[in-house]
């Protein structure tokens, strides 16, 4: 199985003020994405390329051939804005990759949209994703709303909502993490089906569309929302068998 995963990374800049002049220094890179990336190149049978925010600006898959060679596609905290970069000299004209996705799942490619900061609508509507082509393959809505992240830095506990799915036929709610925020979803759409809740939000949904099949997870797969769910003794399985089922590949 090979799958492409974007996102999850960020670049830290510190900005200092002295008297009537500031300056900003490049501090570090903040790479989130590695904890699932390490757990699914430990998978035999799965092969995983993942492409930060900023190069999947220049080099995200520009036709839909080149996307399926690909089985599966993992976005997760990841601005809509960063995949429709007009100020690119070649994005106009240019493919809209928000359609290529959406025809990539019609046509029988996997995704997984994982939550966070920059999905969903996520801090203060900067994820954007509301109305796209991309949230019409998801199982569930995006609230169009001005901010949908709910900090639990207490902890949420998961509660499964279906346990004969093959996602959750091997779980029980007493041995599942918390987690530490998630983005508040909205209705579960006809056909599609949630997984398991926080809050009463779903949390984790699945659903089919056309040839294809997308998986919403709310939460962050990674910190800081996912702290207790990279620690799991599960987490590897967990996010293997979501590739299994959203490719419909039992294979692994």
């Amino acid at each position: 199985m090979d799958v492409l995963y974007v996102g999850d990374y960020k670049l830290q800049a510190n900005q200092y003020y002295a008297g009537a002049d500031s300056f900003q220094v490049f501090h570090r890179q903040v790479n989130d994405y590695e904890p699932l990336l390490d757990a699914l190149e430990r998978e035999s049978g799965l092969t995983v390329d993942h492409m930060d925010s900023a190069a999947a600006m220049e080099e995200f898959p520009r036709s839909l051939s080149a996307l399926q060679e690909y089985d599966a596609l993992i976005l997760s905290d990841l601005t809509r804005g960063t995949l429709e970069p007009h100020f690119y000299p070649d994005a106009i004209p240019g493919t809209n990759l928000l359609k290529l996705i959406r025809r990539f799942v019609e046509e029988g490619g996997g995704l997984v949209y994982c939550g966070g900061w920059m999905t969903f609508q996520g801090y203060q509507g900067v994820g954007n994703w509301q109305g796209t082509p991309v949230e019409a393959v998801l199982p569930v809505e995006i609230k169009p709303v001005y901010d949908d992240r709910v900090e639990r830095p207490e902890g949420g506990e998961i509660s499964l909502t279906e346990t004969a799915h093959p996602l959750t036929a091997q779980l029980d709610s007493d041995s599942l993490p918390v987690v530490y925020g998630y983005n508040e979803t909205g209705k579960l759409k006809e056909g599609s089906y949630s997984l398991a809740t926080v809050d009463e939000t779903h949390l984790l949904s699945v659903g089919e569309f056309d040839a294809g099949r997308t998986v919403a997870y709310a939460s962050d797969p990674g910190p800081k929302w996912g702290f207790d769910m990279m620690e799991w003794s599960g987490y590897r399985e967990f996010w293997t068998r979501i590739l299994e089922w959203v490719t419909d590949d039992q294979c692994l």
